[in-house]
């Protein structure tokens, strides 16, 4: 190996790195003198050029405006150059400044201690633009022959700065100064050469010492250069010996290997070897795989470890592993699993260790396997096996005397025992007294019989608690067939007991109140009808509903409402017999079923149910207790008797609903027994209700047409539309029969929607007739239909569809719609009235007249009762009121309609004496269909 010497090339290297620097630090120390001149004498200039433009602020006004026009000799003449000229030589004579030139803002030499120079023109010079922008402009000259104030100055440096003068902010001339810094520059070269000779100093210095360093340095190196060499002499010789000694072991490895060999075939079920890239060179095979004919097949020999077919490791566990073989480490017990006949693995154990040769070059693997797949099968049916019995399922077994053996967690989890508490104790202890000696005796009978049994138990927890299972039970056999164990597998049925519970109670009670449901109050009507039937024994059926229970709900809300029948509930489960069944069929509507009348005949046995009647309606009108208010109830009650005969139950609750709704005409608070006229005004008014669907299909309805006329021209200006019903069998229907009717059984929204759409298309088809195209028409609304949430947007939309005008249409409301939410329906009103629609209170007087409903309502009529127009002439009375009404409406500002005018003197009364607006009735026309609504408008003549 070439020896380096440190010493032959570093002393030349080193003195010219360190000249060069010397050199680069003695120019950048000359290049900071020179800037930090340079900044002084700038600022001096700018000092010097303050402190003459403020003394000759005077002179330099004059020169500027003397100056204009003149030529540079002219100026050059101007006694007033002369006088400034000395004034400045005198100034001057004691500073630093060799020149001084004063130049206008238009770049004209005013004046220059350099008198050839005044009148020269400096206004594209680049350093006098900028000092005219307000910047200083300097720079460093050396001039070899220079004309200075006192004479030629030679060799000098000069810093010449064009600096602007401003007075009072403004700026009015520009100087230009030239400072001798000859001496400065001088003083800097002559700092440069003592700086230059201390850096020598210094620098020679480090040489000397870097020399002595490397030189040191270098005997260190030969000291160990002598040193390794005799190292490497020791370690060739230890080297030969070692080879030697290899070459006689080798004989003794081999012996030794072959004896490996043996050892291994014998300790192990196969054998294996690989090259340095981890392929077979050698793979004997197990007795189990040598007979299976599926893997006996598999060639090894020359593929890769991992190419080998298998089905255990995964592809992620054999990389890890090949990382092992990669990094040449040994490795112990690797499961293998390779797919065998009939899809059944094969599993090995593998271990294998590096083989290294003499110059320590891995050269591959040799290894061993053993089979593990019986092993590996015995593993699978432990674990299946303690899974099954760590399941959720609670598990005991026992011996064949019954005494507890093993429990798993789910069993002392389920029962609160412990493993230690019940483990060599008797099963039995886990039985109730619920299932008698019989029950277990039977139970165990079949066990020892068939070998199993199955079925529902009730077992005691550790505390006491008796709860449901299902029990399997199943003995374990020997291999001469001998009982050794028995199992047995709990599982907890209390869920399922209890949604079974929850079932039946859904299917057959009312959830709020806990009572019988209508399913199962139908059971019972039945076998109470049956076994009346059979006995000849009379049993009664009361049918009951709240009198004013919406009333509640729509003031205190549901949740009261659903209290409120808790309670009523709770009163007549009260004031009842044991053997009497009350049931809540839905709503706020109960079923009370009295069986066992002591009477035998209907007569005797009303005069006990209006008792218990009495007594019921006594209860349920007591007070209710809220948390804020004390609330008042009644209930309307039917009643019907069951006995002697075969009965349905629909006909029964169908009799005593009936008997119910005769209580609620009388007012509510009372009970009424079933009538079999009742049933035949019930099915009177169903069959009504079928017609009158059809009607609406069928186009059976009519609208007939009464006119308005005006009380003061005698015009018709309007007419009021009266619906009408063609009946096919029972001719024309009045609206009395139909209209009530209508109204309980919801059917009034589809005819008053019916009505709304005929009057607004003909409210159109007259815009087109010049003599009715000014006609108003009123229509009536009923309280349902005007308290639909929609009913306004149904409103708009019907004027839309048909183009009808919505000044022209007129909803005549009755006072019951004002019982309800007066803002919910002023706002309706007004949301109607701010598209044109008007407003008539029909039958004034007779309802819930308010006056500060009158107020608050957008009306535009008010139109005053038959009833008050009757006997007008001749009753005081009703001439009161009809002024009144009159005067009362007028006073705010709304029109009067008196209907139900039949004479001469009525007219009168109303139109002359009292003015009212509008009159109608019988005496100009009766309701007429529309062929001869329109002939009477075209024969009437006015009175």
């Amino acid at each position: 190996m070439r020896a380096f010497t440190l010493t032959r090339y570093f002393p030349l290297l080193s003195f010219g790195l360190l000249l060069l620097a010397g050199v680069l630090l003695g120019t950048l120390v000359r290049q900071q003198e020179l800037a930090q001149m340079e900044r002084t004498a700038i600022e001096r200039n700018i000092s010097m050029t303050q402190l003459l433009g403020n003394f000759l602020q005077q002179d330099i006004q004059g020169l500027t405006q003397i100056s204009a026009g003149k030529t540079p000799q002219a100026l050059q003449a101007l006694p007033e150059v002369a006088e400034l000229n000395t004034k400045l030589r005198a100034w001057l004579r004691s500073s630093d400044i060799v020149k001084v030139k004063i130049y206008s803002l238009e770049g004209l030499t005013l004046f220059s201690t350099e008198a050839a120079q005044i009148g020269e023109d400096k206004s594209r010079h680049a350093r006098f633009l900028s000092a005219r922008a307000g910047q200083v402009a300097s720079d460093l000259v050396h001039s070899d022959q220079f004309a200075g104030p006192e004479g030629v100055l030679l060799n000098v440096d000069l810093m010449s700065s064009y600096v602007p003068v401003q007075h009072n902010g403004q700026l009015v001339a520009v100087f230009e100064q030239y400072q001798d810094v000859t001496r400065l520059i001088q003083r800097i070269e002559h700092t440069l050469w003592r700086v230059g000779g201390l850096i020598a100093a210094v620098f020679v210095l480090l040489y000397v010492v870097l020399v002595a360093v490397v030189q040191r340095g270098q005997r260190s190196l030969n000291i160990q250069k002598t040193l390794l060499e005799e190292a490497n002499r020791v370690l060739d010789q230890r080297v030969a010996e070692r080879t030697q000694a290899l070459t006689a072991s080798e004989a003794q490895l081999r012996e030794s290997e072959a004896r490996f060999r043996s050892l291994t075939e014998m300790s192990s079920d196969f054998y294996w070897e690989s090259d340095a890239q981890h392929r077979f060179t050698q793979r004997t095979f197990s007795a189990r795989e040598a007979a299976d004919p599926v893997f006996c097949q598999t060639v090894f020999l020359g593929r890769l470890i991992w190419d080998v077919p298998t089905i255990v490791p995964s592809t992620n566990d054999w990389q890890a592993h090949r990382a092992v073989l990669d990094a040449h480490l040994p490795f112990r017990d690797l499961e293998v699993a390779h797919q065998g006949a009939n899809t059944s693995p094969l599993y090995v154990s593998v271990s294998g260790d590096p083989v290294f040769d003499a110059l320590g070059m891995f050269i591959g693997y040799l290894g061993v396997g053993t089979d593990i797949t019986q092993r590996k099968q015995a593993d699978t049916e432990l674990r299946i096996a303690a899974t099954a019995f760590e399941s959720q399922q609670s598990t005991l077994v026992a011996d064949v005397h019954g005494i507890v053996q093993r429990v798993n967690q789910a069993l002392t989890e389920s029962t609160g025992y412990s493993a230690q508490e019940i483990v060599g104790r008797p099963a039995a202890i886990l039985r109730s007294d619920r299932l008698g000696a019989d029950f277990y005796a039977a139970q165990w009978a079949s066990v020892e019989q068939t070998g199993k049994w199955q079925g529902e138990v009730w077992t005691t927890r550790k505390n006491g608690e008796v709860f449901p299972q299902w029990l399997s039970i199943s003995s374990v056999k020997d291999a001469q067939g001998l009982v050794t164990h028995y199992i047995g597998n709990y599982i907890d049925i209390s869920a399922q007991k209890h949604a079974e519970e929850e079932v039946r109670k859904l299917a057959f009670f009312d959830p709020l109140t806990g009572l019988p449901n209508r399913t199962l109050l139908r059971d019972r009507l039945q076998q109470t009808a049956a076994a009346s039937a059979r006995s000849g024994s009379c049993c009664a059926v009361l049918y009951l509903d709240l009198d004013n229970f919406k009333t509640l709900n729509d003031t205190q809300g549901h949740a009261s409402g659903d209290q409120l029948l808790q309670w009523v509930a709770a009163r007549l489960v009260d004031n009842l017999r044991q053997c009497d069944t009350v049931a809540r069929i839905g709503g706020d509507e109960f079923v009370v079923l009295l069986p066992q009348l002591e009477a035998r005949n209907q007569e005797l046995a009303a005069v006990d149910v209006e008792l218990v009647c009495q007594k019921l309606l006594q209860a349920l009108a007591q007070p209710y207790v809220f948390a804020h208010t004390d609330f008042y109830s009644t209930a309307s009650m039917g009643v019907t008797f069951l006995g002697g005969q075969e009965t349905s139950v629909d006909d029964v609750l169908k009799q005593a609903d009936m008997a119910m709704y005769q209580a609620k005409s009388l007012g509510g608070n009372t009970f009424a027994f079933f009538d079999p006229v009742m049933e035949s005004v019930a099915l009177s008014h169903a069959r009504l209700e079928l017609d009158l669907r059809q009607a609406i299909q069928a186009g059976q309805l009519e609208l007939y047409y009464q006119p308005q006329v005006s009380g003061s021209s005698g015009r018709i200006v309007g007419a009021e539309a009266l619906l009408r019903w063609h009946h096919p069998e029972r001719g024309l229907v009045p609206p009395g029969d139909f209209v009530p009717h209508a109204e309980r059984t919801g059917l009034i929204l589809p005819l008053g929607q019916w009505v709304l759409e005929q009057a607004c298309v003909q409210l159109a088809a007259w815009a087109h007739q010049p003599e009715m195209k000014d006609l108003v028409l009123a229509v009536n609304v009923s309280a349902q239909q005007f308290k639909a949430p929609d009913f306004a947007a149904q409103v708009l939309a019907t004027l839309a569809r048909t183009g009808a005008q919505a000044k022209l249409l007129k909803l005549e409301l009755t006072e019951s719609i004002f019982a309800g939410n007066i803002d919910e329906i002023v706002g309706m009103m007004n949301k109607l009235k701010g598209q044109g629609v008007g407003f008539s209170l029909d039958d004034f007087g007779t309802g819930y007249s308010s006056l500060a409903y009158l107020s608050r309502l957008p009306l535009d009529q008010l139109k005053i009762d038959r009833s008050f127009v009757a006997n007008i002439e001749s009753d005081n009375n009703n001439v009161a009121i009809c002024a009144a009404t009159i005067g009362l409406a007028h006073s705010l500002k709304l029109k009067v309609v008196a209907e139900g005018v039949e004479n001469e003197a009525q007219r009168y009364f109303l139109s002359t004496v009292h003015r009212c607006d509008l009159l109608q009735g019988y005496l100009f026309s009766r309701p007429l269909p529309l062929p001869d609504f329109v002939d009477l408008l075209a024969s009437w003549r006015p009175a």
